[in-house]
């Protein structure tokens, strides 16, 4: 049986849980608020990992079950389950979040690289520099400006944007990839003691992107399959995600 997981259940998890329904999925949604809109939406309730788990019925169609606890929890549910999509509907970098809680698991940890922040910053086109949070080492690229909101239905075409009439030449993630040597999800470089990592947000529905459970699978089995070459040269990573038309990267070193 097909299974997804949707973080966040603000205002957007609305059209994550719509999806779902739609297309018969066994699903968890998880938030840290048991009043948020989602927790409202959802009759059947967990708190604790274990009863989750043991009462989670992935065969069922249209199974939608609330989970309420930290996003942090997310690598948890990914160990246990193999979910078809991930829907981020939070305010924060999941695919970050994710490779970092699975390299602490690993006595590994990451802290913010300033320095390889700031010279990605310049080697990026300015047109798609939409913002570069150089204290928190986050670029955040757009086709979009700083005064436009694109619209909540938007279907993300790959080569034009009709709401504000441009041309694309490129995709976001097809540039990222590009411009940080990234042929698949992920990159190591040994010579450069590196690993770049670029996954792509697939649309959904108009709206409503998602990442492919079996490519975020992907990504950790290389990273663990390197983890002792990645200690003993205090490798550099970059952290991204986007879709046709937005993206955003994080740079991390290991401490």
């Amino acid at each position: 049986m097909k299974t997804l997981l949707i973080a966040g259940g603000g205002k957007f998890s609305k059209k994550a849980l719509h999806f779902a329904k739609k297309n018969h999925y066994a699903t968890i949604l998880i938030d840290n608020d048991p009043n948020c809109i989602a927790s409202k939406i959802i009759n059947t309730h967990f708190q604790e990992l274990k009863l989750l788990l043991a009462n989670f019925d992935r065969n069922s169609q249209n199974s939608i079950v609330f989970f309420e606890n930290n996003i942090i929890i997310i690598n948890e549910l990914l160990k246990k389950i193999k979910f078809e999509w991930i829907i981020p509907v939070i305010p924060l970098h999941l695919t970050a979040l994710i490779v970092k809680n699975f390299l602490s698991s690993c006595n590994i940890e990451l802290v913010p690289d300033g320095k390889r922040c700031i010279t990605a910053t310049k080697r990026i086109n300015p047109a798609l520099l939409l913002d570069s949070l150089l204290q928190e080492n986050i670029l955040y690229l757009s086709y979009a400006k700083q005064n436009e909101v694109c619209p909540d239905n938007c279907a993300g075409p790959s080569q034009y944007c009709p709401n504000f009439d441009r041309e694309k030449p490129i995709t976001l993630t097809n540039y990222l990839k590009k411009i940080f040597n990234v042929s698949n999800n992920i990159n190591l470089s040994q010579e450069r003691r590196e690993v770049n990592i670029v996954l792509h947000s697939y649309q959904l529905l108009p709206g409503l992107g998602g990442l492919k459970g079996g490519e975020i699978e992907e990504v950790l089995a290389k990273i663990n399959k390197h983890l002792d070459l990645l200690r003993k040269n205090n490798f550099r990573l970059l952290i991204a995600t986007s879709c046709n038309c937005h993206g955003v990267v994080n740079f991390y070193k290991i401490a």
